[in-house]
């Protein structure tokens, strides 16, 4: 009998969340409930817990996730830093969500509703989305390239063991 096989792995409720901040953190922070959130002063996901409350959160998610796999202080570094430039990324999607949501209400606001100014602004919205979506990508393969295959394998293993509780 392998021993590493009779150890219990200890699971947690912050599994899901310090693996979802490992690898959805840019698409959470790029996602226009986010930058809603972040135009009144707070991130929805966070539960109001916006600005740099919500960055230490997924620092500390991210940092538990981490120990779980053993990285190494080079690694963490590594880790951090592209993270935080994930989410420096998306500093301007507030500003870009107020235009939008501006955009919205002066379509619909007047006399009659103009429907080619709500399709523009759908097209734009779908392209900040995207380009979010794209940012996250990029972060998640990157942080990954940053991580050994035992670590990635560790990781998912963990995330899979969360989802089937």
């Amino acid at each position: 009998m392998n021993d590493s096989n009779t150890k219990a792995s200890p699971r947690g409720p912050w599994l899901k969340t310090g693996l979802l901040a490992l690898g959805a953190v840019v698409v959470l922070a790029g996602g226009f409930g986010v930058a809603r959130a972040a135009a009144s002063g707070g991130m929805g996901f966070l539960h109001g817990h916006g600005g740099a409350m919500g960055h230490d959160f997924v620092q500390f998610r991210l940092a538990q996730a981490l120990d779980k796999v053993g990285a190494t202080d080079a690694q963490r570094a590594q880790i951090k830093t592209i993270v935080d430039a994930g989410l420096a990324k998306h500093q301007d999607m507030a500003a870009a969500h107020q235009q939008i949501h501006a955009q919205l209400l002066a379509a619909v606001s007047g006399a009659t509703v103009d429907r080619a100014a709500i399709e523009a602004v759908r097209v734009q919205a779908i392209a900040k989305i995207d380009e979010g979506s794209k940012d996250l990508a990029k972060t998640l393969g990157d942080v990954a390239d940053v991580l050994t295959p035992a670590q990635r394998a560790q990781l998912a293993e963990l995330h899979q063991q969360h989802r089937d509780q």
